[in-house]
Order: structure tokens, then C-alpha cells, then sequence
């Protein structure tokens, strides 16, 4: 399963994670292995943009979806349990900053910003001593 969203919010670690830039490539090679898509997109204004960068719909099955957590402190979201995040953000012109529900021109999305977040199962792998 693979779970996508525009933002990941950083209050809902609460367990070791790793945060490294991804690639659009890796993220659609998973897509198209058929790995069910599960996505919690927040901003409708770029959705359309995002469906086309991916190649898969990306329409939440609810507005504004909420994650939750796992006793274990793993991301759930429509009532599977995640150990990993991918998060794909467009990247605008210089100073740009879109208001809220502004539909977005393509033009004006210069690039994209893909972080894969994952939860190690390990619960000793990232231990501080």
C-alpha cells in the first residue's frame, strides 16, 4: 500500500522516522506495480496537477481527510496502518504563495518536491542511547 499527501504534519511523529527527498520516478515505478494507492491530498488546487505528475488519481475519498495513529505510533489513514509517507509538494515560481482554494495555473509550478517518510518496524532500529 502506499500512502501519498501534499504534507505530512510533523505533530504526528511520535516514533524514529527517516525523511529523505524521493523521485518522482521511484514513486511511479511503486504506483505502477500496482501497489494500492491510498491518498489523504489536502489542497484541491492542485490536485489535477499532482494526478498527472503520478499517473493515478489522487482524490481523497473525503475533503480535507484526517490521519490518525496506531497504538504503535505508525500513520493510519482510511483504516490501514502506513510505515511509510510519500509526500509530493509543487515547488512555484519565486515568491509565489497561491491563496487559499486558488486554482493553479501549470505555468506557474516550476518543479516537485518528493519526500518519502518512513517508520522503521524495528522497534530498536533508531533507539538513542
Amino acid at each position: 500500500m502506499i500512502l501519498i499527501g501534499n504534507s505530512f504534519p510533523l505533530s504526528l511523529i511520535r516514533r524514529y522516522v527517516t525523511i529523505r527527498p524521493g523521485s518522482l520516478m521511484d514513486l511511479r515505478e511503486r504506483i505502477m506495480s500496482g501497489e494500492r494507492v491510498y491518498s489523504f491530498w489536502g489542497h484541491t488546487n492542485t490536485l489535477a496537477h499532482a494526478e498527472a505528475i503520478t499517473g493515478c488519481a489522487l482524490k481523497p475519498e473525503s475533503d480535507r481527510p484526517a490521519l490518525t495513529l496506531s497504538p504503535d505510533s505508525f500513520p493510519v489513514y482510511a483504516g490501514n496502518t502506513f510505515d511509510e509517507c510519500w509526500v509530493i509538494s509543487p515547488e512555484y515560481e519565486s515568491g509565489f504563495r497561491p491563496r487559499i482554494g486558488e486554482e493553479i495555473d501549470a505555468s506557474r509550478i516550476q518543479g516537485w518536491q518528493v519526500l518519502r517518510i518512513q517508520w522503521p518496524t524495528d522497534p530498536d532500529e533508531g533507539v538513542l542511547s
